[in-house]
């Protein structure tokens, strides 16, 4: 498949960003279709020249697409990740997939700090807390991801949940049981400011001790942006503040693994969700070579 347009390594070794794919969706609670997202980014991305939204050259990005990894499994999912993904050397790029994946990837995370001597973070931008214990029956759902990452060893006072404006009534019997555990939402965020939160996040987190996974589900922004998505949420962020926040971190913090979740083509108008996800990487590209993040 032709993907990334001139940003491709030859080599794992000429890379300084690895990009996966898990195309799953079966933890889906309302309308699935994620699991069509790493194909049709990929596809996508061919079309796109190696710019931002300024113009600026992305070509010092050389990527590496270790390919898809299998989800019928999250131990498996869980090992593959941490042994044959962020074992590699540079920024790491995750497209899902429903959230649920992000059970996995961030539990894999968690064993590479603990390799690296470093307390990891979580930043999570979403319309949804996803801190159910269980959701449908299940402990994987993607109404899940944060919980199981506070069960597995993350420290509440190191989650942040940023954009969230759809609740379960038992998030926030959680959150009571929480109380470290940062919940920025989008109505404090327009009340606040995206330079305001930034600001907050940068002086927690700035210090080198921490190592931060940042997750973006598409949802985060308003469906007016991103109707694509399986469980659309009223109320939410703009695409220039979705991408002020991941570039903001990016630029400001050890961020060194991402994901990308809930695009969910079929649902999608003129593929406008794929493009918006995909673009925003670009602009964490402009943010790495920027702040002189990406291995030379």
């Amino acid at each position: 498949m032709k993907e990334f347009r001139d940003l491709i390594a030859k080599t794992k070794e000429e890379a300084n960003v690895f990009v996966c794919g898990v195309p799953f969706d079966k933890n889906a609670s309302v309308g699935k279709g994620a699991s069509e997202a790493p194909r049709v980014l990929r596809e996508l991305s061919y079309d796109l020249p190696p710019l931002d939204m300024m113009g600026n050259n992305l070509t010092k990005v050389k990527i590496f697409d270790c390919g898809d990894f299998d989800a019928s499994n999250f131990d498996e999912l869980h090992q593959n990740i941490r042994d044959n993904f962020l074992n590699n050397d540079g920024f790491h790029i995750i497209l899902g997939g429903d959230h649920s994946i992000a059970i996995a990837s961030e539990r894999a995370f968690l064993d590479k700090c603990k390799e690296h001597g470093t307390t990891p973070v979580i930043i999570h931008m979403d319309a949804h807390p996803d801190i159910c214990d269980v959701y449908e029956g299940s402990k994987y759902s993607h109404a899940c991801p944060i919980f199981r990452a506070l069960e597995y060893g993350y420290e509440d006072k190191n989650v942040t949940l940023v954009g969230i404006r759809g609740f379960e009534a038992q998030e926030i019997e959680t959150f009571k049981k929480h109380p470290l555990l940062d919940v920025f939402k989008s109505y404090d965020i327009k009340k606040m400011g995206v330079e305001a939160l930034l600001t907050l996040l940068v002086a927690k987190y700035r210090n080198p001790k921490y190592e931060v996974y940042f997750s973006y589900d598409i949802d985060a922004n308003d469906p007016a942006y991103a109707p694509g998505t399986g469980t659309p949420e009223a109320f939410g962020l703009s695409n220039f503040e979705t991408v002020a926040i991941a570039t903001g971190l990016i630029s400001n913090l050890n961020v060194t693994c991402m994901d990308l979740v809930e695009i969910a083509p079929p649902l999608d108008v003129n593929n406008i969700t794929s493009w918006l996800g995909l673009k925003t990487i670009y602009e964490v590209f402009n943010a790495l070579i920027k702040s002189e993040k990406l291995k030379k």
